[in-house]
């Protein structure tokens, strides 16, 4: 063989050899760094789109407290009013701003009885078989409609509505608030948030109704009308929440994420078009391959020199072996022949560990990228592997619990968080870990606070179905938890006087009547109201009347014991609970003590309003149950209280009567 082709062929080899390692090196990092970004790229959009779900649920929940506290608040004076009640309505309206476009009251029949925007002559309007005229009368709750086009503006609307309750406690009317889901801000989420230059937000109901779109024509049609199937989208209408790649019905592939609001059932969706989330990535594939092949150029042209070079032993050996097969030298001569293989062979060995080098940084710089993503949102995110071991967590760690990165490797969760939070995502954390993608709530003193926080869990599932671990992410929702609590406590509180309402009595009187049984005391329920409060309010206006319901709250308030219960039930009916009595003399005393108390004239911005009351009294022993029973019937009780108050009335107001069997 001519030592000529033995050079040209190593140096090809050497050209090829540095070709593909430098492309198959680059192109295995790069597949390293998209397989991570594609994971933290879905967890960004997710997290994003768990943001607007709760900015929505908490319009949406807003909106129902608003038409709630409206409802409870029209009182059968003011309804029995309608030019006051339209005009109450109105200023409401104005108050709550632009989002609604129209507040209206229907009776049980669904025609209406107020309106505060008046309806175009010549169109008809009857809430009976929608369905949030329907519920509304059907679970006396408030109720949010699903999206339909109003048959009065024809725009797409949803209609919030809520009970009115008569002095009996039947549904009297219904309110109804519309609100222009275009026009308002309950969308600004979707139409401000977009993942990338082409990706979108959408929304629809949980059967499939397109309720908002970038596509005008898919709005309020199926999301199936259009023709494809989103594997992702059928799986979120099953249940599935999170973010999944797949190919939309234009065959594009694109990372998916859903999340369902918890007010409505409505799913909020993401989609990230694959190609545009790694146009970098592709631009650098590209580079890559260019650029390993002009190194390879270069390194052959250097390659060739080199073993030229290189190979000059080898040919000095091949033309002193000729010698001796010609008979020109002896074989003497092959002993001062020189060994330079051994060196190429070092040099060889340090080219591939250079390169080895160059991939390390590579893949180092990706996940120091990573890192840096990860340490910098706002929620805990962490990787459990399959002994139920912290592998990775982000810096909010150290922020939240004062564990480095580092030193939380290894660790469990009881040792970074505390038992009871262990316990309190034992089940879930499971779940995961059987291969299903799993949400909890859960409550954990941190550095001193009381929080709440709402957990993530994503399965790590293998080819071959092992679950390897499990990724964990956790957003701090103690903000949202505190606002739903004082919503809430408002809820059982009269609004007009600060006291008790009639649900906080319902579910006061129950837990009394218990109590009485439990340790053998007497108790008394104490039903009043104010003497001609009906003149009152002709004479001097409602304004004054609710003057005096004030002050006859806080003297009732002021006249009863720390341990008895004031409430205002409706207009001017109040009931106070007289619990630990020892005989019906103190009961007696207590209610004598009411009346003398409201006698006196009752100061308001008109001048002083004489007013008095009447009491009617029950005692737990005189409705015929005995207090052996289990339960007492508060009805009963109620009832006879209320007896009591009709004697009291007509023995010639301003005092009280004791329920006698």
């Amino acid at each position: 063989m001519k030592s000529a082709n033995l050079k040209v062929r190593l140096a090809f080899v050497a050209a090829v050899l540095v070709f593909a390692a430098t492309l198959v090196v680059t192109l295995s990092t790069l597949a390293v760094v998209e397989r991570g970004m594609k994971s933290v790229i879905g967890d960004q959009e997710y997290t994003m789109l768990s943001g607007a779900a709760s900015f929505m649920d908490d319009r949406m929940e807003a909106r129902r407290r608003q038409v709630e506290t409206l409802a409870a608040n029209l009182t059968e004076e003011l309804r029995a009013d309608g030019a006051a009640l339209q005009r109450h309505l109105g200023i409401q309206a104005s108050l709550w701003g632009d989002d609604y476009m129209n507040l209206l009251v229907v009776d049980r029949k669904g025609e209406i009885v107020v309106t505060v925007k008046p309806i175009a002559a010549g169109r008809q309007f009857n809430a009976r078989g929608r369905d949030y005229f329907d519920q509304a009368i059907a679970t006396r709750k408030s109720v949010i409609s699903k999206p339909l086009q109003s048959r009065l503006s024809k725009q797409n609307i949803v209609v919030f509505s809520a009970p009115v309750f008569d002095a009996a406690g039947e549904v009297a009317q219904v309110l109804v608030a519309s609100v222009h889901l275009q026009g308002s801000g309950f969308l600004r989420p979707i139409n401000v948030l977009k993942p990338g230059t082409t990706g979108y937000l959408f929304l629809m109901t949980a059967d499939g109704i397109v309720i908002e779109h970038p596509d005008r024509n898919r709005v309020m049609k199926h999301i199936s009308a259009t023709p494809g199937v989103n594997r992702g989208t059928l799986r979120a209408l099953q249940g599935f929440e999170g973010w999944i790649e797949a190919h939309s019905k234009d065959g594009r592939a694109s990372i998916y994420a859903y999340r369902r609001l918890r007010s409505t059932g409505w799913i909020l969706a993401a989609r990230y078009p694959t190609d545009e989330a790694f146009a970098p990535l592709q631009e650098m594939r590209r580079n890559a391959f260019f650029g390993a092949l002009g190194l390879a150029l270069a390194s052959g042209l250097l390659a060739w020199v080199l073993v030229y070079r290189l190979l000059a032993p080898l040919q000095v050996l091949r033309d002193q072996v000729w010698a001796i097969r010609s008979d020109q030298a002896g074989i003497g001569v092959l002993r001062h022949g020189r060994k330079d293989e051994i060196g190429e062979l070092g040099r060889a060995f340090y080219e591939l560990m250079a390169e080895r080098e160059l991939a390390e940084k590579l893949r180092s710089a990706s996940e120091k990228r990573l890192r840096t993503i990860a340490d910098n949102l706002p929620v805990l995110i962490a990787y459990l592997d399959s002994e139920r071991r912290f592998r990775f967590g982000n810096a909010t760690f150290e922020k939240w619990f004062g564990i480095s990165p580092q030193r939380l490797v290894g660790m469990t969760v009881s040792e970074v968080m505390g038992e009871e939070a262990a316990r309190q995502i034992h089940e879930t954390l499971e779940r995961a870990f059987a291969g299903n993608s799993a949400t909890c709530d859960m409550r954990i003193e941190i550095r001193g606070t009381l929080r709440y926080l709402q957990g993530t869990y994503i399965p790590d599932v293998q080819p071959d179905g092992r679950v390897a671990g499990v990724y964990a992410l956790k957003h701090d929702m103690t903000h949202v938890k505190e606002v739903e609590e004082q919503l809430q406590q408002l809820a059982r509180i009269d609004s007009l006087t600060g006291i008790a309402n009639r649900l906080m009595f319902g579910e006061i009187l129950p837990h009394a009547l218990d109590r009485a049984r439990r340790h053998g005391k007497l108790l008394a329920l104490a039903y009043l109201d104010i003497d001609h409060f009906k003149s009152i309010n002709d004479s001097y206006g409602h304004g004054i009347g609710d003057e005096v319901l004030k002050e006859f709250a806080r003297r009732l308030t002021r006249g009863v014991r720390a341990t008895d219960t004031p409430a205002r039930l409706s207009g001017d009916e109040f009931v106070v609970i007289l619990e630990d009595l020892g005989s019906r003399e103190e009961a007696e005393h207590i209610v004598a003590k009411i009346v003398a108390a409201m006698r006196a004239p009752f100061a308001t911005s008109k001048g002083a309003v004489q007013a008095s009351t009447s009491i009617g009294v029950a005692l737990s022993t005189s409705v015929g149950i005995p207090l052996s029973q289990p339960r007492h019937s508060q009805e009963q009780l109620l009832a006879a209280a209320d007896s009591a108050l009709y004697a009291a009335k007509g023995k010639g107001r301003d005092g009280y009567a004791v329920y006698e069997e």
